[in-house]
């Protein structure tokens, strides 16, 4: 049962002045800043950079989030003792978030709501180097299962692969969510149409479900000759005036500048043709992990 259920939480949001809110904002923001640059200096160096270990080191008697990065002779075994306890999920998925982004930025993150199973409150799938990291959360993980003597506390799943090989299953583990989870979880559902949770540094393909984003998603968008690794796929439907056929040599024109400068060919025939109608659609590229699903036997 979550603690913060029974609290109003629009009303403690509401008493709060504009001021305060835009300076806490920018207090967060900052204070993230400062720690992703940590993040990254230790990462340079192949250090953790909340235990300060190398990334590669195993040390049984200290948990630390990097043990997610399988390190040298870690095994299964030795997260049973930690991850039966409460263990921060936004903080987790924020980490691997990090991580992902230093590779392939927003490509390695899965975390698109369209592809978010219709009974499942969250889904995303996450990919760095040789490792792949999955959460699961559905509506009565959320809740806790109450007919059910293990996971009957709010909590979350987690399917960790490394090499394609299931090292961690959804099964194993009924992550219990922290107190600061419930808090964030709760304020979300309460008052979502004023909070909303961002990933800083650690965005991923779902900014594309965001309207507000989508203009500088497409002004941005350039060719890729990989179309195995695309991020995004972008494409654009030009209707004709009626008696006004679009010229085939326009359309080679838009080929070989497409090819020259790098520019979507469909945004080029834009340009071109103001006075056509137009529709673009902005999709996930192949470069994109899969979401990963969790059955009833996972």
């Amino acid at each position: 049962m979550n603690p913060y259920k029974d609290k109003d939480l629009r009303k403690f949001i509401e008493s709060i002045p504009e001021e305060e809110i835009i300076r806490q904002n920018q207090l967060q923001l900052e204070y993230t800043k400062k720690l992703y640059e940590i993040f990254i200096q230790a990462l340079d160096q192949n250090k953790c950079f909340i235990c300060g270990d190398p990334m590669t080191k195993f040390n049984e008697s200290k948990f630390c989030h990097h043990w997610f990065t399988y390190p040298n002779e870690i095994k299964k075994k030795h997260f049973k003792k930690y991850l039966n306890l409460p263990f921060g999920f936004f903080k987790l998925n924020s980490y691997f978030r990090w991580l992902a982004n230093t590779e392939n930025p927003i490509r390695n993150i899965n975390d698109l709501k369209s592809e978010t199973s219709i009974n499942t409150y969250l889904e995303t799938t996450i990919k760095y180097k040789n490792i792949e990291w999955a959460f699961s959360i559905s509506y009565t993980d959320k809740e806790g299962h109450s007919s059910s003597q293990m996971g009957n506390i709010p909590h979350y799943h987690l399917q960790m692969k490394v090499d394609n090989r299931v090292f961690i299953k959804f099964n194993d583990f009924h992550i219990q969510f922290t107190d600061e989870d419930l808090f964030m979880l709760e304020l979300l559902d309460q008052v979502g149409d004023m909070v909303e949770s961002t990933y800083i540094f650690g965005e991923g393909v779902g900014i594309i479900e965001k309207e507000k984003d989508l203009d500088l998603i497409d002004r941005t968008m350039t060719v890729t000759e990989n179309e195995e690794a695309a991020l995004f796929e972008r494409q654009t439907f030009i209707k004709a005036a009626e008696g006004q056929p679009i010229p085939g040599e326009l359309v080679q024109k838009a080929i070989m500048e497409s090819k020259k400068t790098g520019e979507p060919m469909g945004r080029i025939l834009q340009r071109y043709l103001p006075d056509t109608s137009s529709m673009t659609i902005i999709s996930p590229g192949a470069g994109v992990p899969e979401m990963k699903k969790r059955s009833k036997k996972k």
